[in-house]
Parts: C-alpha cells; sequence; structure tokens
C-alpha cells in the first residue's frame, strides 16, 4: 500500500512539476469535455422533445379511420370494427368557433375546438398542469388560460355556441398548442378540447366525427389488420392508416444535430492534442530521469504504469469539473434553443445522464488515446543512448514526416468527397501536412514580422524551427477553430436570405387558406374577384401517407397536388416513364426514402397500398422538403382524394395582404381551419437562425479560445525547454521587455500561420458545401466579410493574450538560474 501511495505521490509531483503548464492543459482537458457535455446535452435533449411532443400528439393509438371528406358519419363504422380486433376506440371532431372575449380583431379570438367521445381514454395523453383532463368540460392550454385571464373551474363562452367551465388547463405540446401572445393569435388559433356531443350539439353536426382512432387487441398481426380494413373500405369515401409519430415532417434540425457533433468532436479533438503536446514534451524532458530508472530496476512496464497515472490524474480532474461545466452549458444551450426554434412554451427535462455517460468515457480515454505514442516511446526509451544523449530520433522522424505526408495527401483527397461527413477529413489532412502548410505561410509572414519586430522577429522565426512539429500542431488546431467559425458564420449568414428565397419560389403564394369543406368553383372565383388578388388556385393536400424506410420503419407525409410548379423546384427529374402513377418527392423524404428517382415505390394512402413511379426530386419549401407532389388527375383517382380543401392565393402587393384576409374571414371565416402566410413563415425562419447564430458564434468563439490555449502551452514548453539559452540572451544583454516581444513574436507566428490556413481551409469547406448535393440547395457559396474578420480577428487576439502569460514568465526568469538550469 505503501509503495502505491509513493508511486501515486510521484506520479502526482511529475505531472505538476511544471505547474503553468499543467494547468494550462487542464483547462483545455476542462474545456474541451465542458463543451462536448454541452452539445451532447443539448442535442439528446432537443431530439427527445421532439420525439415526446410526436408521441403525445400521436397518442398510443395504432390506426386511424378518416374520410376523404372532412366530415363523416360515424354511423358508416357500425358492423365494421370487430370487438374481438379493436381494444378501445375514440371519436374525434374537429370544428372551429370564436371564444366570447374581448380582442384588436375577431381573428385574435379563433378557437380550434377538438371533441372527444371519451374523456377517459387511454389513447391520447394530456401533460396537465392543472386540474383534471378525465373529467369532461373545457380543456385549453396555458397560454390561452393566459392570455384569457382564465383559471380552472371559469366559465368560458363562445360565441354563438354556448358556455363551458373549464375542468383542466395543459401544458403546450401534443395536440394541443395555443399562441404566446395576443400579436400572434392574429394568425394562429387557440386550440381547447370539449366533449363530442356537445361540440356536436354547438355546430349542428349530430353524430358526424373528423376521425375514428383505436387500438388493435395485442398479439394480432398488425399488417394483416391493416390490410383488412382497407379491402374493407376500398370503394367508400372511408379509408384506414397506421397512427406513425414522426418528427421530420415538421422539424427539419439533422443540420443541427450534425454542428452539435462536429463542436463536440473537434473541442475534445484540440483539448486531446493539447494534452499530448504536454504529455509528449514531458517525457522527452524525462529521458535521461526514465534511463536511470531503468538502469536501477524499473520495466519498461513499470515506467509506463508509472507516466499512465500522470495522465490519468490529468484526465480524471479535467473530465470531472469539465462534467460540471457541461451540464450548465448544456443547459443553457437548451434554452437558447427552444426560444430561438420552438413558437410556444413546452415543459421538457433535460437529459443528463447518458451526454455525461458519454463525455466522461471520452474525456477519460481521450488523454489516454493522445498519450499513446509518449508512452509506448517511454516504455522503449534505449538506457545507453537516452544516458549518452544519443538517438535514433532523427531517423524514425524522418520516416515518420513522410508517412505524415502520405497519411495528409490522403485525408485530404477523402475529405474532398461529397459526404457530409467526408470533409472531418479535411481537417485531419490538415494536420498532418500542416508541419509543410507552416513553412510556405511562414515564407511569407516572416519577412514582414522581422521588419515589424526586427532582430527580436528573427530570432522568434529560428525558434519556431527548433520545435517545429510542436508549434505545426498547436498552429493546426487553431486552423481548425478558424475554418470551422468561418464555415459556420457564413453558413448562418447566407442561410436566411436562402430561405427566404426559397420559400418565395416554393411557398406557391403569398396566402394559403384550408377550409373546413372543400372550396367550390365558385369561391375560388370569387376570392379572384377581390380586390387586391391576382391568382387563386385550389389544390389537395393528402395526409397521413404512410411508407416504410429501408431500416423498415413507418413513416408519414403529405402528397400534394399540382398543375404547375410553383410548389417546387425540381432538383433531377428522369426521362424514363412506368405504368405506375408518377410522384415527385423531397428530397430530405427520398433520402429517408433510401430511393431514388426512376425507382418505383410502395406508399399506403386513402386509396389503400400504392406503387408510385418516382418521376423526380424537388426542393420545396413545404415541410422542408418532407413531402410529396403529384398532379391533379394523379391524387383524385391513383389516391381517391377528389376534393380540394386548401387554396393558394397571390396578392397584388404586400399592402393587399390584409385586405385579402379581412375578405376571406369575412366570406368563409367559420369554415376556416387555417390561413397561413409566406411572409409569417419567412420572418419565422429567420427569427430561429437570428437565434442560433448567436449561439454558434458563441461556441465557436470558445473552440478558437481552447486553440489559444494550446498556444499558450505550447509557448510554456518552448520556453521552459529553452531556459539556458534564454538565461544566455539575458547575461548578454537582452532586455525583459525584448524576451517579452520576442516569445509574443513566436506566438504571433504561430497564430498567423493558424489564421491564414484556417482561413483557406473554411473557404474550401464553404465551398465543398455550397456544391454539394448533400447540403441545403439555398445554401450558396458566399464568404461573409463580417465573419472573415470576426474569425481572423478572433484568432489573433485570443493569440496574443495566450502568448503574453508565457512571455511575461520568460522574462521575469532570473539570469542565475537560467545559466544554470539542466
Amino acid at each position: 500500500m505503501r509503495i502505491m501511495l509513493s508511486s501515486f505521490r510521484v506520479s502526482w509531483r511529475n505531472i505538476t512539476r511544471h505547474k503553468k503548464r499543467f494547468l494550462f492543459t487542464l483547462i483545455a482537458i476542462v474545456l474541451g469535455v465542458s463543451v462536448m457535455t454541452g452539445m451532447l446535452i443539448a442535442k439528446s435533449t432537443f431530439a427527445n422533445i421532439m420525439d415526446e411532443q410526436e408521441r403525445i400528439a400521436a397518442g398510443n393509438a395504432d390506426f386511424r379511420i378518416q374520410g376523404t371528406k372532412a366530415f363523416f358519419s360515424s354511423n358508416e363504422l357500425e358492423g365494421l370494427l370487430d370487438q374481438d380486433q379493436v381494444k378501445e376506440g375514440l371519436a374525434t371532431l374537429t370544428k372551429q368557433g370564436l371564444a366570447d372575449i374581448e380582442t384588436d380583431s375577431p381573428e385574435q379570438a379563433t378557437v380550434k375546438f377538438t371533441g372527444l367521445s371519451d374523456f377517459q381514454n387511454g389513447m391520447i395523453e394530456l401533460p396537465v398542469k392543472e386540474g383534471d383532463v378525465t373529467e369532461e368540460g373545457l380543456i385549453i392550454t396555458e397560454n390561452a388560460a393566459a392570455l384569457w385571464g382564465k383559471e380552472v373551474g371559469d366559465l368560458v363562452s363562445f360565441q354563438n355556441m354556448g358556455s363551458l367551465k373549464i375542468t383542466a388547463i395543459v401544458n403546450e405540446g401534443g395536440i394541443l398548442n395555443s399562441p404566446k401572445t395576443m400579436e400572434a393569435a392574429q394568425f394562429r388559433d387557440f386550440e381547447a378540447i370539449v366533449p363530442l356531443d356537445i361540440l356536436q350539439e354547438w355546430s349542428g353536426m349530430n353524430r358526424q366525427i373528423t376521425e375514428y382512432r383505436f387500438q388493435a387487441e395485442e398479439g394480432l398481426d398488425q399488417q394483416a389488420l391493416l390490410t383488412d380494413y382497407q379491402n374493407a373500405l376500398a370503394g367508400t369515401d372511408l379509408f384506414v392508416q397506421p397512427i406513425v409519430a414522426d418528427t421530420k415532417a415538421y422539424n427539419d434540425v439533422e443540420g443541427m444535430y450534425f454542428v452539435f457533433d462536429l463542436i463536440a468532436i473537434l473541442s475534445i479533438f484540440i483539448s486531446a492534442f493539447i494534452a499530448f503536446n504536454m504529455i509528449n514534451t514531458s517525457i522527452l524532458e524525462r529521458n535521461n530521469e526514465i534511463a536511470i530508472m531503468k538502469s536501477l530496476g524499473y520495466t519498461g512496464r513499470n515506467v509506463i504504469q508509472l507516466i499512465f497515472k500522470e495522465i490519468l490524474f490529468l484526465a480524471s480532474i479535467g473530465t470531472v469539473l469539465g462534467l460540471g461545466i457541461g451540464v450548465w452549458l448544456g443547459i443553457v444551450v437548451q434554452d437558447v434553443l427552444i426560444s430561438a426554434i420552438v413558437t410556444q412554451n413546452i415543459t421538457y427535462q433535460v437529459e443528463i445522464l447518458m451526454p455525461v455517460i458519454i463525455s466522461a468515457a471520452v474525456g477519460i480515454v481521450f488523454p489516454f488515446l493522445a498519450a499513446a505514442m509518449p508512452l509506448y516511446k517511454a516504455g522503449k526509451t534505449p538506457i545507453l543512448e537516452a544516458m549518452s544523449g544519443h538517438s535514433r530520433e532523427i531517423t524514425l522522424a524522418n520516416k515518420f514526416n513522410l508517412v505524415r505526408v502520405i497519411l495528409g495527401v490522403a485525408c485530404t483527397a477523402v475529405g474532398l468527397i461529397d459526404n457530409v461527413w467526408a470533409f472531418l477529413f479535411l481537417f485531419i489532412g490538415l494536420v498532418l501536412l500542416f508541419p509543410l502548410w507552416m513553412k510556405l505561410i511562414q515564407l511569407v509572414t516572416g519577412p514582414m514580422l522581422r521588419v515589424l519586430f526586427g532582430f527580436l522577429g528573427k530570432q522568434a522565426a529560428r525558434s519556431l524551427k527548433q520545435f517545429e512539429k510542436r508549434n505545426a500542431n498547436t498552429a493546426a488546431m487553431l486552423a481548425i477553430g478558424v475554418s470551422l467559425a468561418l464555415f459556420m458564420s457564413a453558413a448562418l449568414e447566407t442561410l436566411p436570405e436562402g430561405m427566404e428565397k426559397d420559400i418565395r419560389a416554393t411557398f406557391g403564394g403569398d396566402i394559403i387558406a384550408e377550409k373546413e369543406t372543400a372550396w367550390e368553383d365558385s369561391e375560388i372565383d370569387a376570392i379572384r374577384n377581390m380586390e387586391g388578388i391576382e391568382s387563386a388556385d385550389a389544390y389537395a393536400e393528402v395526409p397521413n401517407v404512410t411508407w416504410y424506410s429501408p431500416s423498415g420503419e413507418l413513416r408519414e407525409f403529405s402528397i400534394l397536388s399540382f398543375e404547375d410548379s410553383s410548389m417546387f423546384e425540381l432538383i433531377e427529374v428522369t426521362d424514363q416513364t412506368s405504368d405506375s402513377p408518377p410522384i415527385y418527392i423531397g428530397d430530405r423524404a427520398l433520402a429517408e426514402m433510401g430511393a431514388a428517382v426512376g425507382d418505383v415505390f410502395t406508399f399506403h394512402t386513402p386509396a389503400g397500398e400504392t406503387d408510385f413511379f418516382i418521376k423526380g426530386v424537388v426542393q420545396t419549401a413545404h415541410y422542408s422538403g418532407y413531402a410529396g407532389f403529384a398532379e391533379d388527375a394523379i391524387v383524385r383517382e391513383s389516391l381517391n382524394w377528389p376534393l380540394n380543401y386548401h387554396v393558394a392565393i397571390d396578392v397584388a402587393d404586400e399592402e393587399s395582404v390584409p385586405m385579402a384576409l379581412a375578405g376571406l374571414r369575412v366570406n368563409y371565416g367559420e369554415s376556416i381551419e387555417t390561413i397561413d402566410l409566406m411572409e409569417l413563415n419567412i420572418e419565422q425562419a429567420k427569427s430561429g437562425l437570428s437565434g442560433m447564430n448567436d449561439l454558434m458564434v458563441g461556441l465557436l468563439i470558445l473552440v478558437i479560445a481552447i486553440s489559444a490555449i494550446g498556444i499558450s502551452n505550447t509557448l510554456f514548453m518552448n520556453t521552459l525547454e529553452r531556459t539556458k539559452e534564454l538565461g544566455t540572451m539575458r547575461a548578454l544583454g537582452f532586455t525583459k521587455s525584448q524576451v517579452r516581444i520576442m516569445i509574443i513574436a513566436e506566438g504571433l507566428l504561430i497564430g498567423i500561420t493558424g489564421v491564414i490556413a484556417g482561413t483557406l481551409y473554411g473557404i474550401l469547406v464553404i465551398y465543398l458545401n455550397s456544391v454539394s448535393d448533400q447540403a441545403p440547395a439555398f445554401l450558396d457559396f458566399s464568404i461573409p466579410r463580417s465573419s472573415l474578420v470576426i474569425a481572423v480577428a478572433g484568432g489573433i487576439v485570443f493569440t496574443l493574450l495566450a502568448s503574453w502569460i508565457p512571455s511575461h514568465s520568460a522574462s521575469q526568469i532570473s539570469i542565475k538560474e537560467a545559466i544554470n538550469y539542466e
């Protein structure tokens, strides 16, 4: 036990021998682990929020029966549902109404009612805030309660309908969502649940329902059951579909998840590289010491165990501290995400356990992986060569340099492949080839610094060659941070403009209105004759069309009808023909389907199981590309969807929008379900990206800061190994300020090299993504000047700050101690 404790003390003394170097390496690991933890927490929490909201909205039912008309009689279901197959059923009716509240305009009082046949069903989950959701009455959301000034037990009246007591208030999410503000209520309905029989009485729709959902008995073959019901409903206005919880139609967040993963990987990679520099330098400094230990009986295994404990101290302390900060960072990032993306207040639970476990494992393991080669070299240190000061390092280094260049070229070539993850190999190639880039860049920057700093600049350039690989690796880390910052900033600055362009090109009109009943030709003509209206065209949207992904998961999207291509832009189309009806698929949906243009794909539609020929892939603002498009005739004949419930309206100018909205409300207000504005979609898209932009800039500055810590640590190691040299320079007449300037010049050379290489690689990554087939079509090649200035200035400023501390320490070295230093 004493031997073990003594061994740990020795390891602790070794790792903390140079306290500043240890401190900066520890800070780098702490920041790397904390950024990784924060990113994983934000990603896991947001993904769970999306999945949970969709799961709640889908409920616990297995199937839903709907009609091609908005409403159908519950009598049509009699004798259809076998009680031996159906465990529980629930009928619902959706209708519009107006709350009897004081508002600036009638639009702010619109309410979307969902009538339930059974309040004690097990198929719809409501996140209760107050009251009892199993008691029949009025259920509203917390947003509605706050804006209406109501509490549980209060009576709410509805125009031309009746009054009902509030029995429960629920949190936003699932099947009920209401606007946060009265301004938002101008374009969004409040949502509420009432008993089905009361809603039928209020609306004069006896026994009429919108949907019937049910659970199948356990143990039944659900695919066979679906086929049986499809056959039973064939030739009618009713159809059956499985209920699917698919978030992709409403949340295009894969790109955000990719960015979080990228930042997490790069932050831990940079911090591990800083740890590698420290451990490698520490082992080289103690080469003679290790040889003496071996001569006294230590084996290579004993030496490795001793250094292993040193790394364990560093990794454990850094990981524990990093996890604590990372949890806080994850909560902050998650709050920013929610406020930027989600349009209503929702309750959620922060996912901490798995991100912390993963980050803890990576935080402990990565320093050991980074130190694998130095550990191996320490265990194989030849006694005589180390004690005599002779070694084969130069020969081995030359061989390693050749292998490094070959691998660097190979990784760079892989990074040019059109794949969303492939460009990570560009960064690996950047690190491997950086000694070459450093020599090339310093051929240009070296003379400028010599002009700026004179003889001190010349000395700084000479000193950098003394520790060429270490300095190159450090500059490479800064280059990665700068290139990533430039790429992300460019993407986030160009995305709003690109998304606006995409929405304007593929939205289909300035206003889209959905009605409870189908639009008649006479109504469309009346809209076209309204003042300020240029055109109005009805179209169909077939909801809940289901299909299977390559992994066997059930997915669903909507298929929209079209007469022209105003709702999408063609990306690829085939000249091939097929006996199956043609369909155009959104790019995101096609990727999820694992299909290609020219394939025949099976969908479950209101007409049953139907094969479609994928005629082309399109870019569209509708459901962010997670949708299908078919010609009007195809939708009517092959999808059994004869009616159009949507109308796309173009107005003469922006001033005509309020008049058009007023006309729609006056003439069709009681039957209109939703009104969607193109300008509102653009505003929401931009506001979400604006919040994301601030978050990403902060995170990427943090990554650059971690890289700058690496520069500080490298300069500490450089000055420590040159202690005797610095003492000699002081003895020859160098002043403290000159030593300080020389060290800062060294740091500046490293920083400028990293910034220039990072900028060039950042521009390359921007270009590769702009021409990539996997990138959004609206991501254009653009180098925003502001982002370039921030990335360059941030890299240089952080470099100067990182250089100041080691330069100050170097200038304080005593001449006598420095000359006698061994």
